[in-house]
Parts: structure tokens; C-alpha cells; sequence
């Protein structure tokens, strides 16, 4: 009997130190492979966005112009959850407000582009659309800097998808920055795929502790392309999505997180981290809340969102973003 009891723990103790040394182990490939993901994507596009120029030097017709502009748009989204973190004021140059949603002729390169493709380009219009997608160029060669930096963290990697779902809905949903085109759902699908490109390479880690849990996120992410394939800007209810998808999906990477172990740090925040989303109580820090965040819309893609009793603005959740944005990049630049 002795010895039976002796053989299960050895058993047992070995099961316990092969899941820690494999847990270990996919921590470090996922900071690792979340490169390997991340720049192929790039390249992809860097790809797009030439094709883009290369449609505007020869002349082509609008109609091929814009499809290259909408082929370049779905790439960014791809990379967003990694490049609005990593790169947040080289983003800045890329992508912002839309046409009707800012304020004054600061535009990005992306934004002031669609000005000039939308509804269609006039042969005027051409060199002007040239100019702007060669700066895109430069923008976007600008990202591949985030290589030359230490190995993004596992925190840091939770907080990318969990701010990026917030992006999806403040941005992409709402068409708040491609307020022109009308293919906000595909955008916000792409960027649903960047996220779970980055949720992959934890899966595995997670399935050891919850894989109900693992399961429970692939349902949803799964559902929720599928409404965005099957959807229509016009009669999309955004609202409902976020209640059942992206609010989910947050509440989600929350659990995910704490079952790896994966600390919160103490620094100041704008959107709180640990918050189950965005709209739970006090995810945004006190200091940041603003009459601004019911305020009139700036433009037809400023939808007010009320969910759990909590009203925001598209334009002021954009605010908020990219002030975290801002404060991380100071934060790390302390370290």
C-alpha cells in the first residue's frame, strides 16, 4: 500500500513539474513569437501600402486606388493591437480621427487619404493622394523599430488585446476612423484577427488551469467574426455586440491572466487594466472622466454607447486611448 501511494506521488510530482517546465517554456515562446507573427504582418503591410502608391503613380482607375487604400486599411488592423502599444506616437501618423470626427486639417496619413479617395478621386486630387500615401510609407517602415526593442512581457501582451478590444469598439465598430469607405465591420474584423494572433500564443498555457475557459474564448471569437462577416453597417447593432462579444472577451483575457499568474503593475493608469472592461466601474481613473464623455458627437460615426449604466462617447473613449497610449510609452521609457 506503501508503495502505491509512493508511486502516485511520484507520478503526481512529475505531472506538477512537467506543466511548470512547460508553462515556462510557452512564456518564453510567446514573447518570442509574438515577433514572429508581427513582423510578417508588417511586411504585409508595407506591401499593401506600396501597391497603394504604385496605384496612384500609373493613373489607375478610383475604383482600383480605393480597393488598394482598403486592402492597406485591413493589413494596419491586423498589426493594431501591437502597433498602437509599442509604437503609440508613430501610430499617430498613421491612423486617427476620421474626415468628419477632427477637428481642424490635422489628419493622418490614412484619414487624409481617405479625404481625398472619398466618394471618388479626381485626377487633381492624384499627386495630393501620393504625397500622403508615401508619407504612410515612411509611418509604417517606422514600426519596424518595435524589433530592435526588448522582448514585449506577458503583462504587456495582455494589456495590447485588452485595449485593442476597446479600439474595436470605440474605433473600428463605429467607423470613427474610416468614416468614408463603409468597411468598418471588415476593419473591425481584421482586428479581432490581429487579437486572436496574440491570444494564440497563450492558449495552450491557459488550458492547463481553465480549459473551459479556453473553449468559452474561442466560442466567442468565433461568434463574433461570424456577425461581423454577416453584418451590414447600416442595421449593425453595435451596441449589442459589445454587450455579448467584447465586453465578454475583456472579462475573458481578465481570467486568462490571473490564472497565468500575470501581475498587474502599480503605475498610474488612464483604463485600468484589471478592470473587467470598460465600462465597469471605475475602469477609467478618476482624474480622467469628463463631461466630454457624454457630450454632442463631433460627427456621424460618434455614437454614444450605454452599457452597465456607464455613457461614452466614441470620440472620448479615442481620447482616452490615446492618452493610456501616451502614458505608457512615458512609463516604459522610465524603466
Amino acid at each position: 500500500m506503501r508503495a502505491l501511494i509512493f508511486v502516485i506521488a511520484v507520478i503526481l510530482l512529475i505531472i506538477c513539474c512537467y506543466s511548470i517546465y512547460e508553462s515556462t517554456c510557452s512564456k518564453i515562446a510567446a514573447e518570442k513569437d509574438v515577433l514572429t507573427w508581427y513582423e510578417p504582418s508588417l511586411a504585409k503591410l508595407r506591401m499593401k501600402v506600396e501597391k497603394l502608391c504604385t496605384a496612384l503613380a500609373t493613373h489607375q482607375s478610383s475604383a482600383v486606388v480605393q480597393q488598394a487604400f482598403c486592402e492597406s486599411r485591413l493589413a494596419y488592423k491586423n498589426i493594431e493591437v501591437f502597433a498602437e502599444y509599442f509604437s503609440p506616437y508613430m501610430v499617430q501618423l498613421i491612423n486617427g480621427g476620421g474626415n468628419d470626427t477632427t477637428k481642424g486639417n490635422n489628419r493622418q496619413a490614412f484619414q487624409a487619404l481617405e479625404r481625398l479617395l472619398y466618394p471618388s478621386l479626381q485626377v487633381a486630387d492624384t499627386q495630393a493622394a501620393y504625397i500622403e500615401a508615401r508619407r504612410l510609407v515612411t509611418a509604417v517602415n517606422s514600426l519596424s523599430l518595435v524589433a530592435s526593442k526588448p522582448l514585449p512581457t506577458d503583462a504587456q501582451l495582455f494589456d495590447a488585446m485588452r485595449l485593442e478590444l476597446v479600439r474595436v469598439m470605440a474605433l473600428s465598430l463605429s467607423g470613427f476612423d474610416v468614416p468614408e469607405s463603409g468597411q468598418q465591420l471588415k476593419e473591425a474584423a481584421a482586428a479581432l484577427d490581429g487579437v486572436t494572433s496574440v491570444w494564440n500564443l497563450y492558449e495552450d498555457r491557459v488550458r492547463i488551469y481553465n480549459p473551459a475557459l479556453v473553449k468559452y474564448t474561442a466560442d466567442l471569437l468565433t461568434a463574433a467574426h461570424m456577425q461581423l462577416e454577416q453584418g451590414t453597417p447600416e442595421s449593425f447593432d453595435r451596441q449589442a455586440f459589445i454587450s455579448e462579444y467584447i465586453n465578454h472577451l475583456s472579462v475573458n483575457l481578465k481570467l486568462s491572466r490571473e490564472a497565468l499568474s500575470i501581475p498587474y503593475d502599480s503605475q498610474q493608469y488612464i483604463l485600468d487594466p484589471a478592470a473587467s472592461n470598460v465600462f465597469a466601474r471605475n475602469a477609467v481613473h478618476p482624474l480622467y472622466v469628463s463631461a466630454e464623455a457624454q457630450s454632442d458627437s463631433v460627427g456621424s460615426h460618434d455614437p454614444l454607447y450605454n452599457i452597465n449604466g456607464q455613457q461614452f462617447r466614441a470620440s472620448y473613449i479615442y481620447t482616452l486611448l490615446q492618452q493610456n497610449g501616451a502614458l505608457n510609452a512615458v512609463a516604459e521609457g522610465t524603466k
